[in-house]
């Protein structure tokens, strides 16, 4: 009986989310304001995603204090970035297999873009948290050769975000968000260059 009342009371003092922790999954789907944002591009692109993408987690929690916290980055910003190449380019090809030269040559694919996180970052401090996705985008030509390579970045900034923003998932959300237009726009006009 003494250990029941012992966990208890420690339930009570500590919260049952400091002992076990968060999940936090985001929707994983884009804002109307993203699609009404974005320009389709009249290019023809390739998109593949490494397999690893879909489970990267983080478990920065952004303070010593805060909560054991589990971000599931990789699953949310899968879809999101698939949904963002179908809305900015005319003609989009997901790649669901490592990519090949012949591959990319049979269906007449000009570009590929690799997209892989670099990091996550959480902050959290008396005012609010702030989350940052950062990814790395390697664009390669028909031939597999590295033709360009670019980071994109995508922070929440939001003061009182449990407030204002409806929790930590809506924030991910958005960082994701700000990430995948960056990275869009930015792959635009590297081949309208082209």
């Amino acid at each position: 009986m003494k250990r029941y009342c012992f966990v208890f009371i420690l339930l009570v003092f500590t919260g049952c989310a400091r002992l076990f922790g968060w999940d936090i999954h985001a929707p994983g789907l884009l804002s109307n304001s993203f699609i009404q944002q974005v320009q389709t591009s009249p290019q023809r692109v390739a998109l593949f995603v490494p397999p690893s993408f879909y489970s990267y987690t983080s478990t920065d929690k952004g303070s010593r204090w805060s909560d054991p916290q589990t971000y599931h980055v990789g699953e949310a910003m899968a879809p999101m970035i698939l949904e963002a190449f179908q809305a900015s380019f005319e003609e989009f090809v997901f790649m669901e297999t490592i990519p090949r030269e012949d591959i990319l040559k049979r269906y007449m694919i000009p570009y590929l873009a690799v997209v892989q996180i670099k990091q996550f970052n959480n902050t959290m401090d008396m005012k609010g948290q702030k989350l940052s996705v950062i990814t790395d985008i390697l664009v390669f030509d028909q031939d597999l050769n590295p033709v360009t390579r670019f980071e994109s970045v995508g922070v929440s900034d939001s003061k009182k975000v449990f407030a204002k923003k409806g929790g930590p998932e809506v924030n991910l959300n958005a960082a994701i968000e700000k990430n995948i237009f960056g990275m869009v726009t930015t792959l635009q006009d590297f081949l309208e260059t082209k």
